[in-house]
């Protein structure tokens, strides 16, 4: 651990501590990986199983003030090291947790993503640490340096690079797969609101809190959040595809078909290695095949539907065929009146597919959908 040199504050020094005890202790978690048949054959490349293990085990460390030596006193705290007393605990379910992690190729990616800013910042720091510098290591493509580069640092840029690692530490945490398909939760949103202001400069962080924003029914500060990220990250694939797909859900919610089928069309279409493939890019594919369907635009309806079910989800074929859509070339477009989506159908269209939804049939909807009032959704739905 690196001693507490001013200008160096307790509070940089100590997440510096804390952010090198947790890549320490991820790297000896890779090491004592048990040989699991998914390992052994490949599955998972060796950049990504320090991904792997940040996912599988969470970490634990006591707040400053519990911290070894955090009550000295200011004229006897130079050059005391702060020691941080960092714990991993697996996961419950650990094999179960391991098989969705990859089957999720993105949350591996934003995994991998924090954890090099976090390094990229513990790097920074350790090069204008006072007393000693650290090999310049090349920045990781894609995420942003922190703009305090300079030859000397005063406090206050110590404080702003310990909030940095604050932010991605609070962001690490709040990152975990649910089951309706988000990248976090809806009560992780007051922890993402303080890593968005600790780390502002984070793509990852602006991401997670958008998908936090737009389950809490905050469709506008989502939107707000997802451009930021892309502003953040503009040559990163990962960032571009997941932040567009948010940003269309919540354009979606606001009624703003046009701007959701184009953000749409870009997550789609964005190819990266960890690009999302079966159950998430039907989600995607049956989101842009119910925007189409609200923009009367069956033929592209249809063959969004057909595709997200050849991957595994058939509620929007469904839905589409019980009002007469998406059987035949000549049926393409029936008299009926336009086509409309059931609550249920409106209720997971980021996320897991409601059961039983195959055998409803909903009444067409009269007028045009583009100038009717919201309808009615369930609280929290994703794209209400």
């Amino acid at each position: 651990m690196r001693a507490v040199t001013p200008p160096v504050t307790r509070e940089a020094a100590w997440a510096h501590a804390r952010a090198s005890a947790w890549l320490a202790a991820l790297h000896r978690a890779v090491i004592a990986f048990p040989q699991r048949r998914e390992i052994r054959m490949g599955a998972v490349a060796p950049a990504e199983r320090l991904a792997l293990a940040a996912q599988l085990y969470r970490a634990a460390a006591p707040p400053l003030a519990d911290t070894p030596n955090a009550a000295k006193a200011p004229d006897t705290a130079e050059d005391s090291p702060l020691h941080v007393a960092l714990s991993l605990t697996s996961r419950p379910q650990a094999g179960t947790e391991l098989i969705l992690a990859l089957r999720n190729p993105e949350l591996l990616a934003l995994r991998h993503t924090l954890i090099s800013e976090t390094r990229d910042t513990l790097e920074i720091m350790d090069r204008h640490w006072p007393g000693g510098t650290a090999a310049l290591q090349p920045a990781t493509p894609g995420v942003k340096t922190p703009e305090v580069e300079r030859g000397f640092w005063q406090a206050r840029d110590w404080q702003r690079m310990g909030a940095r690692l604050n932010g991605l530490w609070l962001a690490q945490a709040a990152l975990d797969l649910t089951p309706e398909g988000w990248l976090t939760g809806a009560d992780a949103l007051s922890t993402l609101e303080r890593a968005a202001r600790e780390a502002p400069r984070s793509p990852t962080v602006r991401l997670l809190l958008a998908e936090a924003q737009l389950q809490r029914n905050l469709p506008q500060q989502s939107i707000e959040s997802c451009t930021e990220a892309l502003r953040l990250a503009p040559g990163s694939n990962l960032i571009s595809g997941r932040a567009r797909y948010i940003r269309a859900l919540a354009h979606w919610r606001l009624q703003q078909l046009a701007l959701a089928e184009d953000d749409l069309n870009a997550a789609l279409h964005t190819r990266t290695p960890s690009a999302p493939q079966g159950a998430e890019q039907a989600r995607r594919l049956r989101a842009r095949g119910a925007v189409r369907m609200l923009r009367r635009n069956y033929p592209g309806m249809c063959a969004d539907f057909s595709a997200a079910c050849a991957l595994g989800d058939c509620e929007g074929l469904a839905v589409a065929r019980a009002q007469k859509y998406c059987r035949t070339r000549a049926a393409a477009a029936p008299e009926s009146g336009p086509a409309s989506l059931p609550p249920s159908f409106l209720a997971a269209p980021a996320g897991q597919i409601p059961e039983n939804t195959e055998k409803q049939t909903p009444e067409p909807a009269q007028g045009n959908p583009m100038n009717s009032d919201k309808p009615d959704r369930p609280e929290g739905d994703p794209a209400s």
